[in-house]
């Protein structure tokens, strides 16, 4: 866009894209990689995980931080859910 001063991406660019006009791209068979950890969770309302995944660049190593944040996640209810089950139900 030559008024705007703008000479326009070449391969190998870095740029932020919305939500929506990913999933335009990728219904147009365009869709480009991305960086799944810099991929706000919002995303998921328009673009399923697992589409996301297929172009993660970072696709291992979002995966092993999904894995520790779901064994947190699962700890997480399990103590939760120990101390619902010893609750007498009186207030302190």
């Amino acid at each position: 866009m030559p008024q705007y001063h703008f000479p326009g991406l070449k391969e190998g660019d870095i740029w932020c894209l919305c939500a929506p006009r990913w999933a335009q791209a990728y219904n147009a068979g365009k869709a480009p990689n991305l960086f799944l950890q810099a991929t706000h969770e919002k995303t998921l309302d328009y673009i399923p995980l697992e589409v996301l995944k297929v172009f993660a660049i970072d696709a291992d190593e979002a995966n092993v931080v999904m894995n520790k944040l779901n064994l947190q996640r699962s700890q997480l209810d399990a103590m939760m859910n120990k101390a619902v089950a010893e609750d007498d139900g009186s207030f302190q």
